[in-house]
Formats: C-alpha cells, sequence, structure tokens
C-alpha cells in the first residue's frame, strides 16, 4: 500500500514539475510527509490533565499566564516527557527547512519560519475548537514557549552544522535535480 502511494506520488512528481525525483530527494520528502503525518496526529490529541485542570468549564480555551502549564506538568508522572516532547517536536522541522531552503536562509529567517509555524499550529487547534464533536484543544502560551525554545535550538544547530563542509555537501546532494 504504501509502495503505491509512493509510486503514484513519484510520477505524478515527474509528469507535472517536470523534474526527476531523485533517490535522495525521495526519501527527504516520505521523510518529511511522515514527520508532517505524526506531528498532525500528535497535535490533535484531547487535552491534557494538566491543561484542564487550569482551566474552568465555562472559560474561553486560551492560557496567556506563562508557566502556568507548565508548572503543572512538572507535577505529574509523564509531564517531563510532555515537555521534552513541545522542545524538541520543532528541531527536525527546522531541518526540513534548512534542505528545502537549501541552506540559503539566515538565523533570522529560520526563528522567524519556526515561530511562524508554531503559532499558525496554535491557531489551527484553537479554531478547530468549533468543529462539534471534535476534541479541544487549549491556546498555549506555554506551548508557543516551548516551541520556541525548540525552534532556537534547531536554528542554533542547523546553522552550527550548515558551517561544515559534509553538511553543504549533504543538502546539495539531496536537493539536486541529478
Amino acid at each position: 500500500m504504501t509502495y503505491c502511494l509512493l509510486l503514484g506520488a513519484t510520477l505524478l512528481w515527474e509528469r507535472y514539475l517536470r523534474r526527476t525525483l531523485t533517490y535522495p530527494r525521495g526519501v527527504f520528502y516520505s521523510l518529511l510527509i511522515g514527520y508532517a503525518m505524526i506531528t498532525l496526529l500528535l497535535m490533535i490529541q484531547p487535552m491534557g490533565g494538566a491543561e484542564r485542570s487550569v482551566i474552568a468549564p465555562d472559560d474561553p480555551l486560551i492560557n496567556f499566564e506563562p508557566f502556568r502549564i507548565i508548572a503543572a506538568q512538572l507535577q505529574s508522572v509523564q509531564g517531563h516527557w510532555l515537555i521534552m516532547w513541545h522542545i524538541f517536536l520543532p528541531i527536525p522541522f527546522i531541518f526540513f527547512v534548512g534542505f528545502i531552503g537549501r541552506g540559503r536562509l539566515s538565523w533570522l529567517g529560520f526563528l522567524m519560519v519556526g515561530f511562524a509555524a508554531s503559532i499558525g499550529a496554535e491557531l489551527c487547534l484553537f479554531l478547530m475548537n468549533a468543529i462539534p464533536q471534535f476534541p479541544k484543544h487549549l491556546f498555549d502560551i506555554d506551548r508557543l514557549i516551548l516551541n520556541g525554545i525548540g525552534v532556537s535550538l534547531g536554528t542554533l544547530l542547523f546553522c552550527w552544522m550548515e558551517t561544515k563542509q559534509w553538511m553543504r555537501e549533504c543538502i546539495v546532494n539531496t536537493m539536486s535535480a541529478r
């Protein structure tokens, strides 16, 4: 099944973009699609106990008080993992952006793209609260803070690795059309 989907995507790629999909680029795009699907599936999970504990039943689903949910998550058994998840989730995204941009983005560009994606994801989740029978989500400033830390770490790591010759060659080989 997966092979059929990838084969179909490859044929559509070559037909409509008039470019040959090389093996490294195909692997890159399959990793990007897999990352996007896993991230989407994990993002639409219902609110956890820490998030539910900080809002009253009739209050709007918005938390603008910094570190409120982080403090609640630190008290729970699995809260440390959730915090680490929100920090480490954006790091691969920054690497995908770096490869797609072929290493031409500045560190400020990485930060802007990462923060915009984080805010966009939070807004989409918040706006999906209007969908009946859909799990409710809290617009959480703490998630934005943790994602911002992850974006910053990913930017520092990618910009440092980009100074190495092997990384520049990897970007060129992966994104070339040969």
